[in-house]
This record gives C-alpha cells, sequence and structure tokens, in this order.
C-alpha cells in the first residue's frame, strides 16, 4: 500500500463495471496487461491511471473503501480466506451482484472480485513477484494492478490504495481484470 496524497485528475469517463462493462456478466480475468490495454483500445477507451482508478474509488470525501470507511466483507465479492487462489477456481462474480460494493458515484466492484490493470508502471518499489525480491521492478515492463480482489487476506489489502505489479508482457493471473477510461468528449 502507498500513502494516500493529493492528485488532481482531471474529469474522466470510467466504466461502471470490470470488462466486459456489462451488467449481469462475469468480469474477464486471467490477461495480461498488453491484452487489457488491446480490449479497451478495440472501443475507442484506455486502461484507467492510477490515480483516476483510486480518484474512482475514494472520491472527493477520501473514502478508505469505495462504499465507505470501514472494511465489510459482505458487502463486495471477498469470500475466500487466503491470500491467493492457489489451486481453487476464483469465485468471480458477475458485474453488479453486490450492489453495496459501489461507490457513491455508482462505480461498482473497486473493492473485491478482480484486482484491476491500470496503465502506470510500477517502479520504485520492491516486487514481491519478482524473482529476485530485493530487485526493484523495471517500469518499462511492470505495471500496476489496483484494487482488493476475491481473496480476504491479500498482502497489498482490500482498500482503496491497496496496488501491486505484475510484469506487463507476460503475468496473467484468474484474479486479475480491468475496466477503461476514456475522456469527456
Amino acid at each position: 500500500q502507498q500513502p494516500a496524497r493529493l492528485a488532481q485528475v482531471g474529469a474522466v469517463c470510467m466504466d461502471r463495471y470490470e470488462w466486459p462493462n456489462r451488467e449481469g456478466e462475469l468480469a474477464l480475468g486471467d490477461l495480461t496487461w498488453e491484452q487489457a490495454n488491446s480490449h479497451c483500445a478495440s472501443v475507442g477507451k484506455r486502461l484507467c491511471t492510477s490515480d483516476e482508478w483510486g480518484g474512482a474509488c475514494r472520491g472527493t470525501e477520501g473514502r478508505s473503501y469505495s462504499y465507505g470507511d470501514r472494511f465489510d466483507r459482505s458487502r463486495c465479492n471477498t469470500p475466500l480466506e487466503g491470500s491467493g487462489p492457489g489451486s481453487r477456481e476464483p469465485p468471480i462474480a458477475a458485474a453488479g451482484s453486490h450492489p453495496g460494493c459501489c461507490s457513491p458515484e455508482g462505480v461498482c466492484d473497486l473493492d473485491g472480485n478482480l484486482s484491476e490493470w491500470v496503465s502506470d508502471p510500477w517502479a520504485e518499489f520492491v516486487e514481491p513477484f519478482n524473482a529476485n525480491p530485493d530487485s526493484a521492478a523495471s517500469p518499462e515492463r511492470w505495471r500496476q494492478v489496483r484494487g482488493g480482489t476475491m481473496w480476504s487476506d491479500t498482502f497489498y489489502g482490500q482498500d482503496c490504495t491497496s496496488r501491486h505489479g505484475h510484469d506487463k508482457n507476460y503475468w496473467r493471473n484468474a484474479d486479475d481484470g480491468f475496466r477503461c477510461c476514456a475522456d469527456p468528449i
């Protein structure tokens, strides 16, 4: 996690749900950053920046979670104990199936369900998934993944400041997805 900071974010249009951004459909996970980026481009959008994602989660009042300041595991898709998938099939929820997991602004599933790729590089941090855990991740290859996930006890947390990184070219995980953003017209 990274301490909260003030960031200036201009107007942005953000998908209400994780890709494919359709209520009632399962969010798409298990894809690389490159694949997520291509999906957004295919519909004339882009991956959200980390600041846009954080702003949508925290709102103007600086919430800890998209729905408020206290963690409530019953509000979002966070049913599994443990820190990662292991050999379990990830229980990806349909978009909008947890109505209590929406921000007051109407963006859903920023906490729980899938972590989400964003456009920003992952740099200046030691990366726990890196083969050499003492080395910083390369900003040319590594990208940020924001938010919590369906696992209730992840080392990177469940709140609006939660983030981790993966190699954009080859890392794909069953519980990593994305949503798209666009600049207003």
